[in-house]
């Protein structure tokens, strides 16, 4: 293929791109393992014409490395107008996840559907989140205009942080994916006693993305990158890691939405 021609060309001037995550790779099933592995695909589809380094950092320090050095590149992040000011987003997403969920543990009162207005001024509820994250359009700009309903929790391991203060009824609720959440999980005893609460209004999926800094070099990783996502053989890889790690019956939504974002 020309592709693979030109990628061994390349291997004399490889690209060495940095990986801010504020996540550490385990071995499991779980979503934010398959999106680690779909970048190392990447960088093996892509064949020696980039190399990835990655590195931990927490979701804010992530986005100011992106803004402060040329060779930055971040991972699995939702898209959104703000970010785009500031950082280079590829074309192609790698992930989609079915939309956040509002997880609380027992509260039998409440219904399964729920908006975020009832559920700060109908139900009273204190909500954690992780500081410097995006959880889609609709949600972040409900949190801007209500941020005192909220509590953000900043660093690497924010997320982990918060599901312990749910299990000790520090907090009332978190936002989160269902399966992310199952996955962290899942030999918690209590986890018999929680609830995952759809959200009204919120987007179906919510698609993760590849972002660099806005530079030659951040180009450059983004080119590459939507390169390697129109192989065939990468795109395949990605519908059977998600039938892999999603329930059936959110399966046909997800792969349905990354069927028409590869089309688009």
């Amino acid at each position: 293929m020309m592709f693979t021609a030109h990628a061994n060309a390349a291997k004399n001037t490889t690209l060495h791109i940095k990986i801010m995550t504020d996540f550490a790779p385990q071995l499991d099933n779980s979503p934010q393992n398959i999106a680690t592995g779909m970048m190392l695909k990447l960088e093996q589809q892509l064949n020696g014409a980039v190399s990835l380094t990655f590195i931990p950092a927490s979701r804010l320090r992530e986005w100011q490395q992106l803004h402060k050095f040329t060779d930055v590149c971040l991972y699995n992040k939702v898209k959104n107008p703000e970010r785009e000011k500031n950082a280079l987003f590829n074309r192609y997403p790698i992930m989609a996840f079915p939309s956040n969920r509002l997880v609380v543990l027992n509260h039998p009162e409440l219904p399964k559907d729920i908006t975020l207005s009832d559920a700060i001024n109908k139900h009273k509820l204190t909500i954690g989140i992780t500081k410097g994250r995006s959880y889609g359009e609709k949600i972040d700009a409900f949190i801007a205009a209500n941020s005192d309903a909220f509590m953000p929790l900043p660093g690497t391991t924010s997320a982990l942080r918060l599901s312990h203060m749910l299990f000790q009824n520090k907090i009332d609720a978190i936002i989160e994916y269902s399966a992310v959440f199952i996955s962290r999980h899942s030999k918690d005893p209590r986890m018999s006693n929680i609830r995952y609460l759809t959200i009204n209004k919120v987007e179906q999926a919510i698609f993760g993305y590849i972002a660099c800094s806005p530079s030659k070099e951040g180009k450059k990783a983004i080119n590459l990158f939507d390169t390697a996502l129109q192989e065939p053989s990468i795109f395949k890889d990605i519908i059977d890691v998600h039938k892999a790690a999603f329930p059936h019956t959110e399966q046909a939504v997800l792969i349905r939405a990354l069927e028409k974002a590869y089309k688009q």
